[in-house]
């Protein structure tokens, strides 16, 4: 049956329309249209609510106790309930540096997890975030499962894993032959991001030109600024390179967020959590794969104070980059429509022919209710 939400504001992905009603079908976005009309539409009453695209998180090592390090089917099916809570429609599980086998039992669990017509949280793939990283910006990754990233390393990965491997983190300045490895990437259709590196401008520079199309957690485990020596980090910012921004106003200060956006705009900048298995939990020791994270008045640290993610959620970041001054329309994009573009996924807007995947938030930026291919998945 036809449904129609009627709410008091839509963002689309790029801005809030005219437009105060979702007409949705079959799991599909149909379209928007002003007011109701006539008919035998099922009408959804939310005119108090701001309804914008699901939120997507593509860099999240977990949430409520589990680990994707580590993970089973029941555990996915059980935590897509957290995400959903905090509006988030869709995830790219991301694992830490581990052994090949621990990224082949995750995909196996995806996998099994979406043949249950109950799991509904969308997942287009998984992001691996070592263990192709420099050892000298490993933060928290164990050091005995860096490796340096090859071709045939990854026709390997590629090979045995049952579900998408959608994303990659790699140092570029360990690449031996980068044309090889950017060039088997491309053939399987493997995003490739920058991060946990020491890249110099330069290596940054070309691994953007043989495809790399993101940056893993802008100013974090990479070299900082510098007035004479130029890094990554210079290169991130003056490029048209995305970005990926954790807002939990630790790994990042309001100004600096606030530089980034001054200088890359809204259209560059990817919203993440990095949230660990301690997230929804009261603070204590929890893990992040094969390393113990102790979280205390909401800070994650390994035992050398080595920050190591964060107890984020979405909704919290987007709340935090309108505290401090960003555009709710902006802060939405970059929660939604950016990560969706940087991998082709039908989602991320209000778009005919979309999966109709979308929250209502009140006034306050609560989350109140969630869709799932138009389906109710969370309320308040």
């Amino acid at each position: 049956m036809r449904k129609k939400f009627l709410v008091k504001k839509i963002f689309n992905g790029y801005s809030f329309i005219r437009d105060n009603v979702l007409v949705v079908e079959d799991g599909k976005v149909l379209g928007t249209q002003k007011g109701i009309d006539t008919g035998k539409d099922e009408i959804i009453d939310r005119r108090d609510f701001i309804l914008s695209p699901g939120f997507v998180d593509k860099h999240t090592h977990g949430i409520g106790g589990v680990d994707f390090f580590d993970t089973t089917e029941n555990d996915l099916k059980t935590i897509q309930n957290y995400y959903f809570k905090h509006g988030v429609t869709t995830v790219l599980p991301t694992i830490v540096s581990a052994p090949f086998e621990n990224i082949y039992k995750l995909a196996r669990a995806i996998k099994e997890a979406k043949k249950d017509p109950n799991f509904k949280l969308n997942i287009p793939g998984i992001f691996l975030e070592g263990p192709f990283i420099n050892p000298a910006k490993k933060g928290a990754h164990d050091r005995r499962f860096l490796q340096r990233p090859t071709a045939e390393k990854l026709e390997e990965l590629i090979s045995n894993c049952e579900e998408k491997i959608i994303d990659i983190a790699i140092a570029p300045e360990l690449l031996e032959n980068p044309v090889e490895f950017f060039s088997k990437a491309a053939e399987k259709d493997i995003n490739i991001s920058l991060g946990h590196t020491n890249s110099s401008f330069d290596e940054a520079a070309q691994a953007h030109m043989l495809g790399a199309k993101n940056i893993v957690h802008l100013f974090n485990a990479m070299p900082q600024l510098h007035h004479r020596q130029n890094s990554i980090t210079t290169y991130a910012l003056l490029s048209d390179i995305k970005v990926e921004i954790i807002c939990d106003l630790i790994h990042l200060s309001p100004e600096i967020i606030k530089l980034v956006y001054k200088l890359k705009g809204a259209e560059n900048i990817i919203l993440i959590s990095d949230s660990i298995a301690a997230t929804d939990l009261s603070d204590g020791e929890y893990s992040l794969g094969s390393l113990r994270v102790k979280v205390e008045n909401g800070i994650c640290k390994l035992a050398d104070n080595t920050i190591a993610g964060s107890i984020l959620t979405m909704d919290k970041a987007i709340k935090n980059l309108v505290k401090i001054g960003i555009r709710l329309e902006d802060a939405l994009m970059a929660a939604t429509y950016n990560p969706s573009k940087l991998f082709s996924l039908k989602g991320g807007a209000i778009k005919e022919g979309f999966s109709a995947d979308f929250v209502l938030m009140d006034e306050d930026l609560n989350v109140k209710e969630v869709y799932a291919k138009g389906e109710l998945v969370y309320k308040t």
